[in-house]
């Protein structure tokens, strides 16, 4: 199942302490402002999520910054689990024209504002990143991206400081630069680099993953049993109100939402993530506006939810979609007045199904 993985990053220049902005998955990349190498794969790589295994953090549905002042290789990062979108216009773009686009080795055109993004085909540079990432949108080393930056292939002409001879520069022209007449090395001067290398937007990377349920069941599991000191809970918390914000429905999104509302704290693992308050912050989500969200996620939630909230029961045994109270009833960890409520459904699958379930003390023991 594919799931998608985008982060903004900037990389602090060790030359001239400016932000660079990252703009593909590479091991090496050229300060815009005074033309020094980074070393952006000590960072992709190594650190990008801190002390948190990166493959399990891509794993799972987070949002949320990271940032590491000072020193060699700070940087800013800014993720999201969110489905990948049109860096212009934010339109989502659909799975099936993101797979075909890199099948193909073609750009991404948005089909609500025509805007093209470059696609990258996962390589062994990328299969390092992450083992199951099948590519990446909007990369610097994907198909076309030329066509973004047309301006960075214009050519100036700078005189040569010693003899005054024409000298061609482009966007791939170093910061010296030898006259082919005199073979001086030529410096260039600060307006002539920006010029032919503009600082950059912090433009987001895409990475499609096609995970199974267990790299994502595992992702939980992973959480749960490291040492966090609750830090990253809230990256999890981050995302439950950026999904809520802007919903959308696929299959790793309900597999995610199924295996973190049947999980359960780890009670051997000291200053451990509390599971439970990410679960509340999940049903308070979904509550708000029950009536509009999807009956997928409804069902998800209904079915594996262990901890459901009283009230939230009550409105998912009412709900009109006879497929979200089917799902309900199948859960085993209902209030006694839900089930009875069940019971008398209106629809006879679901009432036949509730008649199944015990209540009282007969059912607490035998149920």
């Amino acid at each position: 199942m594919i799931k998608c993985s985008a982060f903004r990053i900037q990389i602090v220049c060790p030359g001239c302490n400016s932000n660079h902005a990252v703009s593909g998955i590479v091991d090496f990349d050229t300060c815009q402002n005074c033309g020094k190498t980074i070393n952006v794969r000590s960072v992709l790589q190594d650190r990008m999520f801190g002390f948190m295994d990166k493959v399990q953090y891509m794993n799972g549905f987070l949002s949320g910054s990271i940032e590491q002042m000072g020193g060699t290789g700070a940087y800013k990062l800014f993720y999201s689990s969110m489905p990948c979108s049109c860096e212009e216009c934010n339109n989502v773009l659909e799975t099936g024209l993101l797979l075909k686009a890199i099948e193909e080795g073609k750009p991404v055109i948005c089909s609500a504002c025509s805007h093209k993004m470059p696609v990258r085909k996962a390589d062994a540079e990328i299969r390092e990143f992450h083992p199951n990432a099948i590519g990446v949108i909007n990369d610097s080393h994907g198909a076309d991206f030329a066509e973004k930056d047309i301006d960075k292939d214009s050519m100036l002409v700078f005189k040569c400081m010693t003899c005054g001879a024409g000298l061609e520069l482009t966007g791939d022209t170093k910061r010296t630069i030898k006259c082919h007449y005199c073979d001086n090395e030529n410096y260039l001067p600060d307006n002539i680099w920006t010029k032919l290398h503009p600082n950059k937007e912090v433009q987001p990377l895409f990475v499609l993953l096609d995970l199974t349920e267990d790299d994502i069941k595992g992702s939980i599991e992973y959480f749960l049993r490291v040492t966090a000191l609750s830090i990253y809970s809230k990256h999890f918390n981050n995302f439950i109100k950026e999904y809520f914000e802007k919903p959308f429905i696929d299959e790793s999104l309900l597999i995610w939402v199924k295996h973190l509302l049947k999980a359960k704290n780890n009670e051997q693992v000291s200053f451990n993530m509390d599971i439970t308050k990410i679960q509340k912050h999940f049903y308070d989500n979904l509550k708000l506006g029950i009536g509009s969200h999807a009956p997928e996620l409804k069902e998800t939630a209904a079915e594996y939810g262990i901890d459901i909230p009283a009230d939230l029961q009550l409105m998912l045994a009412e709900d009109k979609d006879e497929n979200v109270r089917l799902a309900l009833v199948k859960n085993t960890n209902l209030k006694k007045d839900v089930i009875k409520k069940l019971q008398a459904d209106r629809s006879e699958a679901v009432s036949k199904l509730a008649a199944k379930q015990k209540t009282g003390l007969f059912g607490k023991l035998f149920g």
